[in-house]
């Protein structure tokens, strides 16, 4: 009985401790955000945006939890990217350059409407990138292949690529490419 009630005891600790870090990084990204990023002051004739392309977002040494670029086509490579931080992943869903316009932020600097940001990955005009930070996503920390759950989403590791228009081949070669970003000092 004492073994049962430490071991809910170090689980609910786990669980507290893991939801206080969260949050915690999270408000820490916020102020470290706005330090580190510089917007663009406009893109395709529009008004100033707060967003960054995937280009800048490299070329500024990437983020806290994000360290990681990939071989992307160009008109993903320069398009903006939006960024949904939930407790333990990072969805990333980054639109094709050159649009008329882009979808509004929701609350915060980067965040995008989930629901509305996978239209426009349906739609072909942007891919989602989905890296599971968690103890959930250890398990396939170590795996060498590129896995298919569904059409047009691949994993490798604990990083997941949606882009429903790309071949299985193009996704996989994506996810392969991923190399550090080198940090800035």
């Amino acid at each position: 009985m004492k073994v049962r009630s430490l071991l809910g005891l170090t689980i609910g600790l786990t669980i507290l401790c893991a939801w206080s870090l969260a949050v915690f990084a999270q408000s820490r990204q916020a102020t470290d955000n706005s330090q580190m990023i510089s917007w663009p002051q406009n893109v395709a004739q529009q008004p100033k945006s707060e967003l960054i392309t995937w280009r800048e977002f490299v070329e500024q040494g990437g983020g806290r939890e994000i360290r990681t670029d990939y071989d992307l086509p160009e008109e993903f490579r320069n398009g903006f990217v939006y960024f949904n931080y939930k407790l333990s992943a990072i969805q990333a869903y980054i639109f094709n350059s050159g649009l008329s316009s882009y979808p509004p932020l929701n609350g915060g600097i980067e965040s995008i409407d989930a629901a509305l940001g996978e239209k426009y990955v349906k739609s072909g005009k942007a891919i989602k990138f989905y890296w599971n930070l968690g103890n959930s996503g250890l398990k396939y920390a170590n795996d060498t292949q590129v896995r298919f759950s569904e059409k047009g989403t691949g994993r490798f590791g604990s990083t997941y690529l949606t882009a429903p228009f790309m071949t299985n081949e193009q996704i996989s070669r994506i996810l392969r490419s991923g190399r550090p970003i080198p940090q800035k000092k």
